[in-house]
């Protein structure tokens, strides 16, 4: 079923709304006097995906989690993403850092090429 507005063609004013398969004239509201608009739906609003912690890490390989905390000892940017995550309550898999972060650690090797999207997913 389809929405539709019944505007008066003279003044524009929205007299009626009604849903139907396709648009329906009526006694009252005849085509040639009224249009009769067919209404979109309003897109649904993006959800933003936000998992916990735990769940955000096991999405790695126990592998790619050892080897990104060995690797975060010597890089100051790696011990501070590492730090930041620890004091999330959350991780928000649409949050520009964190895509950021994990577009780096693909970047540094320390994931396989193409888990970044994987990870992300």
């Amino acid at each position: 079923m389809n929405a539709y507005v019944v505007q008066q063609r003279e003044s524009g004013e929205v007299v009626h709304a009604y849903t139907a398969d396709a648009p329906t004239e009526f006694v009252e509201y005849p085509f040639s006097q009224f249009n009769h608009i067919l209404q979109k739906p309003e897109p649904p609003a993006p959800t933003e995906r936000t998992i916990t912690k735990v769940a955000y890490l096991r999405r790695f390989t126990t592998d790619e989690r050892v080897g990104i905390r060995t690797a975060a000892k010597t890089s100051a940017v790696l011990e501070d993403y590492l730090s930041m995550m620890e004091l999330a309550e959350e991780i928000s898999l649409d949050d520009p850092s964190t895509i950021a972060a994990v577009q780096m650690l693909e970047s540094a090797g320390l994931i396989a090429p193409g888990r970044a999207a994987e990870v992300l997913a």
